[in-house]
């Protein structure tokens, strides 16, 4: 549950894209504006079914984004197919694990819809203590199929 009811998330959407860029720069300060465009312009184009793009956070309907996310669907291995979300970026006055409390259940929506048994976010390495937070969401039981949210901190964070 979105312990912040005040967060807005939904799809990036072209208008986003410029306002976005500094949180991206926040997490990856040499990402130049040219290439963080040609990203987000292939970030618009979801897919069928929403298989991949980039979600954003914001306070409120017409305020700036205060956090995104990526995302795509894919197979794996152990879990079948798998929605995967990562980058994950937050600047907000609140704590920053309200932005991805508040991602969570639109991730999981978006798993289900596209047929997805899994949710996977991948935290970056100094992310350990949101981590631990976010790692007790377990299976959410509103959706019709139990969908498995897994916290995952990378290692390799560049």
């Amino acid at each position: 549950m979105n312990s912040d009811p005040s967060l807005v998330v939904g799809l990036l959407g072209p208008q986003d894209a410029p306002l976005v860029y500094p949180l991206v720069r926040l997490a990856y300060p040499g990402m130049a504006r040219g290439a963080w465009m040609r990203l987000a312009r292939r970030a618009l184009r979801t897919g069928p079914r929403g298989r991949q793009g980039i979600l954003v956070a914001r306070h409120a309907p017409s305020s700036p984004p205060c956090g995104l996310i990526s995302f795509r669907c894919a197979p794996d291995m152990r879990h079948g197919r798998v929605l995967t979300a990562e980058h994950f970026v937050a600047l907000t006055f609140g704590e920053v694990w309200s932005v991805l409390d508040a991602f969570l259940p639109a991730l999981e929506n978006m798993a289900c819809e596209a047929g997805c048994g899994s949710a996977r976010v991948i935290l970056p390495g100094d992310q350990q203590a949101l981590a631990a937070r976010m790692a007790t969401r377990g299976r959410n039981t509103t959706h019709p199929m139990p969908i498995r949210t897994l916290i995952e901190i990378s290692q390799n964070m560049a």
